[in-house]
């Protein structure tokens, strides 16, 4: 269950370009992800976003806002972007809630905890269902099967952006999609239980902890947690 606070207020739900969402001066679970990949070795600075769309973003904007998938761009098979949204469609409960659901939203919130003011934009948000409020994430995968994408979920700290979404809006319930990119196209449907969100709360929580004024950072760390964390936090050398 979320975290729930006697202040708490569900933020709304904002219909944002995303140039717009990306502007805000907010910490966004990507963020989290980038100061991730720093401690654990692993950050490289940004480099350009031009090139070739990745088959992720395609399927993304096919699935969940069609008015805005342009057919033809580099590196992108657009036959398999619309067989793999099919395959969504397909299916009656997953079609249910894309009928139904309002896509990519975004919120901005003060995680209560920390005290910090985050951001989020969800794949697809359904308020009123039979299960009560529920959020839907989309990815694509090469799983081979529903145990190595659910073995996934943890690897790639899908866990920690459940927790961050749920806690954030109240949720009552997260939905992990896998739609695997490969023939059969299977689709894997996880509802994220009660142990991966502690454990996704508990990789959020340490990682906003780190962004706060007062955090001492270890000398051992490496410039480069150093170089995001003041990033971040706006703080210019």
């Amino acid at each position: 269950m979320p975290i729930q606070h006697d202040s708490f207020r569900r933020p709304d739900l904002l219909r944002l370009p995303y140039d717009d969402y990306r502007a805000m001066p907010a910490i966004a679970n990507s963020d989290l992800s980038r100061l991730r990949d720093a401690l654990n070795g692993r950050y490289q600075k940004p480099s350009s976003m031009s090139g070739a769309l990745g088959l992720g973003t395609a399927f993304h904007t096919a699935l969940l806002e069609p008015e805005l998938y342009e057919a033809g761009q580099p590196g992108i098979n657009d036959s398999l972007v619309w067989w793999m949204v099919e395959g969504v469609k397909l299916n009656p409960t997953l079609n249910e809630l894309l009928e139904n659901g309002v896509p990519e939203p975004s919120c901005i919130f003060t995680e209560p905890t920390t005290n910090t003011v985050c951001k989020l934009r969800a794949d697809l948000v359904t308020p009123e269902t039979d299960r009560g409020y529920t959020i839907i994430d989309f990815k694509t995968t090469m799983a081979r099967d529903y145990n190595h994408f659910l073995a996934q979920c943890s690897g790639y700290d899908y866990d920690r952006q459940a927790a961050f979404y749920l806690d954030a809006l109240g949720a009552d319930r997260f939905l992990l999609v896998g739609v695997q990119k490969v023939e059969p196209f299977s689709l894997y449907t996880v509802e994220v239980p009660t142990h991966m969100l502690q454990e996704g709360r508990a990789k959020y929580l340490r990682l906003l902890q780190l962004l706060q004024p007062e955090a001492e950072l270890p000398g051992y760390l490496t410039d480069a947690v150093r170089d995001v964390r003041n990033g971040l936090m706006g703080v210019n050398d």
